[in-house]
């Protein structure tokens, strides 16, 4: 039993001991590492501005150089540039992160990145672009003449659940018929009813008021057609009756000239004799 406690204890030693031995070579090669390039100390306090010009820094585009303890170290432990594993079957370029909108669904970033992506962009031609030949202009009136025909199906499905009445369309014609029973349609059907009966009687008083209206323009036409006749033969009389004097007052201013001069003439032939 103590022959057994002692192999085991031994056994544990050899195990620490290269453990040791594993720590302490590893410690060795990073001081190598270290104490190859300057290091500031850890209690450092900078007093300038970093000069980043000269400063390595590692990103996802650009790879590692051979001066980075990293890459050394991975090259000590066996790494020679290739995938991890086995068979080298692991993947060489990093992992890329990006933002992604967490409002959207698995995929759906990849799906915007593909479709916006300069080398993907494809704009859709406009009509006025399009150079439209006999095929496209046939294809054209195909779809506009069952567009047309689509539409006029339509309307007369529609028209046999319209309500001209209230201007109302419906779907159902179980909608349809409670419309009919409702108190709305029939409302508005009495109340169309009443205005054709009131309209008929508006219309009879109409007609007769315009017949009256025309009988008394008629009889005040006649009217003015007599007076002027009359003041036609008033005028007509008038003048007769002046032509008649005026011809006697013509008569008789003859006469007493043909009397003067007759007197003039006896009265020279006297003073001569």
């Amino acid at each position: 039993m103590d022959n057994g406690w002692a192999d085991s204890k031994n056994g544990m030693s050899a195990q620490e001991k290269r453990k040791r031995e594993r720590e302490e070579a590893y410690e060795e090669s990073l001081f190598e590492d270290l104490s190859g390039g300057f290091c500031l100390p850890i209690n450092h306090k900078p007093t300038e501005n970093l000069d980043t010009d000269n400063l390595e820094q590692a990103s996802v585009d650009t790879r590692l150089t051979s001066s980075n303890i990293g890459f050394r170290l991975l090259q000590k432990m066996g790494w020679k540039g290739k995938g991890l594993g086995k068979e080298e079957q692991g993947i060489v370029e990093p992992i890329k992160a990006g933002v992604r909108d967490p409002k959207l669904g698995v995929g759906k970033q990849e799906q915007d990145d593909y479709f916006t992506s300069e080398e993907n962009i494809q704009r859709r031609k406009l009509d006025v672009e399009l150079e439209e030949t006999a095929e496209l202009a046939k294809k054209r009136e195909v779809v506009a003449e069952r567009e047309l025909k689509i539409q006029s199906e339509v309307k007369e499905i529609r028209k046999t659940f319209f309500c001209e009445l209230c201007n109302k369309q419906y779907k159902l014609a179980v909608e349809f018929e409670a419309h009919l029973s409702s108190y709305d349609h029939n409302h508005k059907k009495r109340f169309k009813q009443m205005k054709e009966m009131h309209s008929g009687s508006t219309r009879d008083d109409r007609q007769k008021r315009e017949h009256l209206r025309q009988e008394r323009e008629m009889a005040r036409f006649v009217q003015i057609a007599d007076a002027h006749r009359l003041q036609q033969q008033e005028d007509d009389s008038g003048a007769v009756m002046a032509s008649s004097t005026v011809r006697k007052a013509t008569t008789l201013a003859v006469q007493d000239q043909r009397k003067t001069l007759k007197f003039g003439f006896a009265a020279k032939a006297a003073t001569s004799k």
